[in-house]
């Protein structure tokens, strides 16, 4: 049998709370800690990242609280990949929803181990037995029924369930048998990153192995801290922090990336020597794909973004991605963490098209909106990420140039030619498809090749006047033309429309 080093010890579990958007994640963890954390929330939807620890029979549980807005998807993954145990929140009232597939899906490409928690049992319209066989519909197969995922009926509001599922998690993690090396420098996870006002560039991180003491320094990624404001996430002062503990760090000299893996030094010196090289050229932030030289590109709308967060800087950033059309959309010309400052609203002036400035639950500094109001640039703050992204939707349609679309209506092919007078001329013909109108345009297309666009001037059926030819008729028409039309010609009728 291996020896496990002398400082090996039992590690309390890392549990990841995922699930669909408003199936209860927050509230679980709100009634777990004893606090009001969702009130606090704009929408009552977790926007970042939290890290939480808990006492449960004398033992430390703790959580990693992720958003369930559709935008933090790639957090979520971060999240089930950095937990040890996963909890999966489905609602009795809804069943698996789209966030709780992709939440499994995050769970199951990590290998976590996971729980379901079956919240909302309380609720009139429950159906606990429903929710179930959505479940067994996607191969999740629970204890008593033909499975072995253990799974709790819990409603978070009331407290009801709730024991059980804290015995379910510490009945897990004595089975995968967690432990840690006090002994061993402190390694982990960056949980979140922002930028506090009065002492700089801060992370939330969750310690898996080792123990990190004032005096060491941390990298994640290229971002350095030494650890001399070390905090719990209640905000107590730390001397020193080990395994599973989530704590707040201060002073990096670059915002680390959420999800970066960080590592401990003895001190700043050899966090320095182990640093990777920056590559030049090399970013993080999402891109449109280039344009092929000589292309027009759509139009572009610019926008400055500043957010309190890395999370939610990222997040914002995935979901402008996925705005406007082929022919427009919207372009980050600048992002960052922080308070809107005169920097974003002098680069906003500076663009071909005077940019947005939209700032994510930050403030806005006095200089930049005196420059702001001065320059007519708009500066739009939000607290709930889909409100900022249909805000986003909504000045891309109003600033987007106009264009002219064509519709096809209908095709029809020259049988004959009647005569030729100047630019007008009478053809017999057939309608091939669609239809074809007193008064629309037609492109004639001889052998394949585009001739050029005429006007139909008035059109016969039986030798009437008729406003409309349908498809399978024979019909004759005058058609104006700068070009002579001949038998064999092809007639695609089409309207035009701006939008």
């Amino acid at each position: 049998m291996k020896n496990e080093p002398a400082h090996t010890a039992e590690r309390p579990p890392i549990v990841a709370v995922l699930g669909h958007v408003d199936h209860g994640k927050s509230t679980l963890l709100d009634f777990i800690r004893k606090a009001n954390v969702v009130a606090g929330e704009a929408g009552g939807i977790t926007q970042h990242v939290a890290a939480y620890e808990v006492a449960h029979k004398g033992k430390r549980i703790t959580f990693i609280d992720t958003p369930g807005h559709a935008a933090f998807s790639a957090i979520r993954a971060r999240g089930a990949s950095a937990a040890d145990i996963a909890i999966l929140v489905v609602a009795a009232d809804d069943g698996v929803k789209a966030q709780t597939l992709e939440a499994l899906q995050s769970i199951r490409d990590a290998g976590t181990p996971f729980i379901v928690a079956i919240n909302k049992i309380d609720k009139p319209n429950a159906d606990q037995d429903r929710t179930i066989r959505t479940l067994l519909d996607e191969k999740v197969y629970l204890e008593k029924y033909g499975g072995d995922v253990p799974w709790a009926a819990l409603s978070a509001k009331t407290g009801t369930g709730v024991e059980e599922l804290l015995d379910l998690i510490l009945l897990v993690a004595e089975i995968e048998g967690f432990s840690g090396d006090s002994a061993a420098s402190a390694h982990g996870y960056v949980i979140e990153a922002h930028r506090d006002q009065k002492r700089g560039l801060a992370a939330t991180l969750i310690i898996t192995d080792g123990t990190l003491k004032s005096g060491m320094a941390v990298l994640a990624g290229r971002a350095i801290a030494p650890v001399r404001i070390m905090e719990s996430t209640a905000g107590k002062s730390l001397r020193e922090a080990t395994f599973s503990s989530p704590v707040q760090l201060v002073g990096f000299d670059t915002l680390p990336q959420v999800g970066e893996e960080f590592h401990s030094y003895k001190n700043k010196r050899e966090a320095e020597a182990a640093r990777p090289l920056l590559v030049a050229g090399a970013t993080r932030t999402p891109s449109q794909a280039p344009l092929a030289e000589g292309e027009t590109g759509p139009f572009e709308m610019p926008v400055i973004i500043r957010a309190d967060a890395s999370g939610s800087l990222e997040a914002i950033n995935q979901e402008v991605l996925k705005l406007g059309t082929e022919h427009a959309r919207v372009r980050v010309v600048q992002s960052g963490i922080g308070t809107v400052s005169e920097n974003d609203v002098k680069a906003a002036i500076a663009c071909d098209v005077p940019a947005v400035v939209i700032g994510f639950n930050v403030g806005i500094d006095s200089p930049a909106a005196a420059i702001a109001l001065q320059h007519g640039i708009p500066i739009e703050t939000f607290t709930i990420i889909y409100k900022l992204t249909e805000r986003l939707e909504e000045l891309l349609g109003k600033s987007a140039p106009k264009r002219r679309v064509e519709a096809a209506t209908g095709k029809a092919k020259v049988l004959m030619q009647f005569g030729s007078r100047k630019d007008e001329h009478v053809i017999g013909g057939k309608a091939l498809e669609g239809f074809l109108e007193r008064g629309s345009a037609v492109r004639v297309m001889r052998r394949a090749e585009e001739l050029g666009v005429g006007k139909i001037k008035n059109i016969q059926s039986n030798k009437q006047d008729v406003n409309r030819i349908e498809d399978g008729r024979e019909f004759g028409a005058q058609i104006t033309a700068p070009f002579e039309i001949l038998a064999g010609d092809t007639l695609e009728a089409f309207t035009t429309s701006m939008e």
